[in-house]
């Protein structure tokens, strides 16, 4: 199945489309031998929830045509819900976060440790970023969310902790695969609204980003218009379980994010996922929510 036009990429990386792949679609994830994890005290297959798929392995290098497809025109208007950004960090900032050695991480606990252990560091870190975000804000609020750290060699790292015990343990962990986010309230149609997040990758290798080039909007359109399913059975909740049953064959995209490398992307807006297959070290991530766009 060849990918429609959607959701677009734009960078400030030169042949940023090089390094960028492509592959046949999705599978349920019992369908697809899952990766292991074996790190340091961890030894063991992940869990994925019951209804969750995951992306094939079978990447390619993009066609001309798909780069056509997911590269916005200069007569293209961007905006923080259609497009989905990529590029580097200034050295300046990149500066302050390899001072608090975050890509020397082990464990998970490390990475807040590291912020405890150099609280000086740690409030420069904060206003360089309040700074830097500011040209990404569009003149609109934007707030820290989230700083922490996934096992390597994980298909899809997305995961709800909040269903889990107290003191539970990476192996309790049963990841959600590609998905959308629900990180505000809304339905199918208004989901643009949510803003976008700002990632950073703060380890010490090239991690990857996977998304549709779809908005939710579009993957309902499908839905409804190609496989008739009622508008009242498809909601935020079940629409990627829906999308994948039903249209195995749509590409998923993948983007290497090397450290010091951000993505901006509307994620309660499209199916997407991290993933830290083939990794080997700790995959280390700095998210800010808001409604970035350049």
């Amino acid at each position: 199945m060849e990918i429609r036009k959607g959701i677009r990429l734009h960078s400030t990386i030169d042949n940023v489309f090089n390094d960028i792949r492509i592959n046949s679609g999705t599978t349920h994830h019992l369908n697809q031998e899952k990766s292991s994890v074996s790190y340091l005290d961890w030894n063991f297959v992940p869990n994925y929830e019951d209804k969750a798929y995951v992306a094939k392995r079978n990447w390619r290098k993009l066609l001309a045509k798909e780069i056509e497809v997911l590269k916005p025109k200069p007569s293209e208007e961007r905006n923080y819900y259609n497009t989905i950004y990529f590029g580097d960090l200034p050295g300046e900032l990149k500066g302050v976060f390899e001072e608090l050695k975050f890509a020397e991480s082990l464990y998970p606990d490390d990475v807040l440790g590291k912020m405890k252990q150099h609280q000086e560091l740690t409030m420069k870190l904060s206003s360089y970023m309040q700074r830097y975000l500011m040209d990404f804000a569009n003149n609109l609020p934007f707030h820290f969310h989230f700083i922490g750290a996934n096992l390597p060699n994980i298909d899809m790292v997305a995961c709800d902790t909040t269903v889990l015990p107290e003191g539970y343990t990476e192996e309790d962990k049963k990841y959600m695969g590609i998905h959308n986010d629900g990180a505000e309230p809304t339905t199918v149609h208004g989901s643009y609204k949510s803003g976008n997040r700002f990632t950073i990758n703060l380890g010490a290798e090239t991690r990857y980003f996977l998304f549709v080039n779809l908005s939710l909007t579009q993957a309902y359109n499908m839905l409804r218009k190609e496989k008739n399913i009622a508008k009242e059975k498809i909601n935020l909740v079940n629409i990627s379980e829906l999308f994948f049953k039903h249209f195995p064959d749509y590409p998923v995209i993948r983007i290497p994010q090397k450290p010091y490398q951000y993505y901006i992307a509307p994620t309660d807006h499209c199916f997407h996922d991290g993933s830290t297959y083939g990794m080997k070290n700790l995959d280390v991530v700095m998210i800010y929510f808001g409604k970035f766009q350049y």
